[in-house]
């Protein structure tokens, strides 16, 4: 009870403080932003001048996406921060200039559509009119041809007014029509375009109250910091080879993109890869409670592996939730989000059979961490809050590059460049999408994988259309041994086309099937040597990939192409027959057809193919 009463007292004093605090009023001006993805992370500084004591600053003008949870200020000496408060005023008019030019548009379509709509309603009147003079002239001409005395002088000019003045009121409902029309599209483009600038309509002043205790009267300054969402930014490149194929000039930048309600004016700023570190503690972890039954509870289940990779993201996930979020309660769920989770995983460790808990081993590394960098911008920069995307350059670099040409005929005729790139510079290198240029020509895009300092990937930049390759499937034959095992040896041609006058050298590149306990694979009568190359040896090589490094002479085409042959044979069981089709997924082999989709997908991910 004392306890209760010592807080309300602390509150009530603390309330009795700022009731007699000295006021002072700023907005301050935005000095250094950090660019997260989907988050910013703004800093203020605010000069005010104030009595000294105690002082209650209003800090204005407070962008619409502001997390008013992630308030906070700092001081240097002679001023001391007590507490920061956010508060929300309705006021007359919405306090973002892009709304307002915004509302205006809006509200002259609505009065232009206002008066479209009265005039329509004098065209139907004019139309009633009309209609209301011809029912009057019909039954005035049917008695006067009775009398004898109809003249057809002034009928004509009446016919002919009545009939000009429906044609004009005709023509003139058909241009209001499509006036309307008009309006109706171009107010619904503007509500949606106000719609993306802000969440709501409503005319809302937010601002930071900042208590503070001042040593000395004068001219202060403190800094507000806060997080404000609908911002982010991605990595984006333009690679550029020169015609000598020696190296590759890399621009590096951000598209970025802010709708926080907030223009951002020469400011420092820094793009992130990280998230927002909100959360000062880590989960806690909680008991784990088991029930015990009379029955046994292991399980085989086919679906496992997927089960706990999923799982295992779902943590990960979880976990980059809690540490980016502000407000205490969400922090608190969010660590018996993450225990529960655990939890799941746990039971499958307790419960699967023990013949299966190679499965469970598996998916315990988790989701790879990816790379977390800063890059702080060398000069200031202007970001206007508005639909648009924005380009900020980060560096220009220049990187040693080994090109080589490579042909897959399997897949395609085509023969593309690459470029073996070695990151020399300072700063590491995020993955993104690219635009590639050779020799001055755009070739296509691409993705440039992370890399780290010192580290190489692999980039493409386009067809060579002086090259092409196919791919000839040129016998099969089976047969049984004594021994009980049976052999099957498939022969293949490799044609190769060059039609220019100088010679190329290129990797060429088939496949066998993965070599098993149960399949032994074997390649034999091939034209040219496998490539010697001691990273292909050792990573590829093993897995199927067969790989030559050959010279492809000038002239090499329609009768005198480069031709390369090789063979390969395939032993196994004569009681065992060639399933196949594992990129071909039906019910009998869904989860080999899933595996093999996500090596792939990984392989590619981390540049392996």
């Amino acid at each position: 009870m004392r306890a209760g009463i010592s807080v309300v007292l602390i509150f009530g004093l603390f309330v009795s403080a700022a009731q007699g605090a000295g006021q002072a009023e700023a907005k301050g001006k935005v000095e250094t932003v950090t660019l997260y993805r989907g988050q910013a992370l703004v800093t203020r500084v605010v000069s005010f001048e104030a009595a000294a004591g105690a002082v209650q600053l209003t800090v204005t003008n407070l962008p619409e996406s502001v997390l008013p949870e992630s308030l906070h200020a700092s001081a240097g000496s002679g001023v001391e921060v007590r507490t920061v408060r956010y508060q929300a005023r309705a006021q007359s008019e919405a306090p973002q200039a892009e709304v307002r030019k915004l509302d205006g548009q809006i509200h002259e379509v609505e009065r232009t559509m206002r008066k479209n709509a009265n005039e329509q309603q004098l065209v139907n009147k004019q139309e009633s009119y009309l209609d209301g003079l011809r029912d009057f002239v019909a039954p005035t001409v049917k008695v006067e041809m009775t009398k004898g005395v109809l003249d057809a002088d002034t009928l004509d000019e009446l016919t002919s007014m009545i009939f000009d003045r429906r044609q004009g009121a005709a023509q003139r409902r058909l241009e209001l029509d499509e006036e309307a029309r008009d309006l109706r599209e171009k107010l619904t483009l503007l509500n949606r375009q106000r719609s993306e600038l802000t969440r709501t309509h409503a005319k809302t002043a937010r601002e930071a109250l900042v208590f503070l205790d001042k040593a000395d009267a004068g001219k202060a300054k403190i800094r507000l910091h806060y997080l404000v969402s609908n911002a982010t930014w991605e990595p984006r490149y333009n690679l550029r080879a020169n015609a000598e194929m020696t190296k590759v000039s890399v621009e590096y930048a951000a598209v970025a993109r802010q709708m926080t309600g907030e223009d951002w004016n020469d400011v420092k700023l820094t793009l992130s890869t990280a998230g927002a570190q909100m959360a000062a503690e880590g989960p806690r972890l909680a008991l784990l409670r088991v029930t015990l039954g009379k029955s046994k509870t292991a399980y085989k289940n086919p679906q496992l592996e997927q089960q706990m990779k999923a799982q295992r993201k779902q943590l990960d996930v979880l976990n980059r939730t809690m540490q980016q979020t502000v407000e205490r309660r969400a922090q608190i769920g969010l660590n018996w989000d993450i225990n529960a989770a655990a939890n799941r995983w746990q039971d499958n460790e307790l419960i699967v059979d023990p013949k299966d808990i190679y499965v469970v081993k598996q998916p315990t590394a988790g989701t790879p961490v990816r790379l977390s960098a800063n890059y702080e911008l060398e000069s200031a920069v202007s970001f206007a809050s508005r639909r648009e995307s924005q380009t900020i350059e980060i560096a220009r670099l220049e990187l040693p590059a080994e090109f080589y040409y490579q042909a897959v005929p399997l897949l395609t005729q085509y023969v593309f460049r690459y470029a073996r790139l070695t990151n020399k510079g300072k700063l590491s290198l995020l993955e993104g999408r690219s635009n590639a240029y050779f020799d001055g020509d755009f070739v296509g895009t691409g993705t440039v994988p992370m890399m780290a300092q010192g580290q190489q990937v692999t980039v493409g930049f386009g067809m060579e259309p002086k090259l092409r390759a196919w791919r000839e499937f040129v016998s099969k034959k089976d047969t049984d041994s004594r021994i009980g095992s049976r052999r099957t040896k498939l022969s293949y041609r490799l044609v190769l086309h060059n039609y220019s006058d100088k010679p190329f050298d290129l990797r060429l590149l088939d496949r066998t099937p993965v070599a098993t306990d149960e399949l032994e694979v074997e390649v034999s009568d091939t034209t040219e040597p496998l490539s010697e190359d001691p990273e292909y040896r050792r990573t590829r090589r093993r897995h199927g990939i067969l790989r030559w490094d050959i010279t492809v002479p000038g002239k090499a085409a329609a009768r005198a192409p480069k031709i390369l042959e090789y063979t390969y044979t395939l032993t196994y069981d004569k009681d065992l027959h060639i399933g196949g089709r594992q990129l071909t997924p039906n019910a009998a082999n869904q989860p080999a057809a899933d595996k093999v989709k996500r090596e792939f997908f990984e392989g590619l991910r981390k540049g392996a193919f």
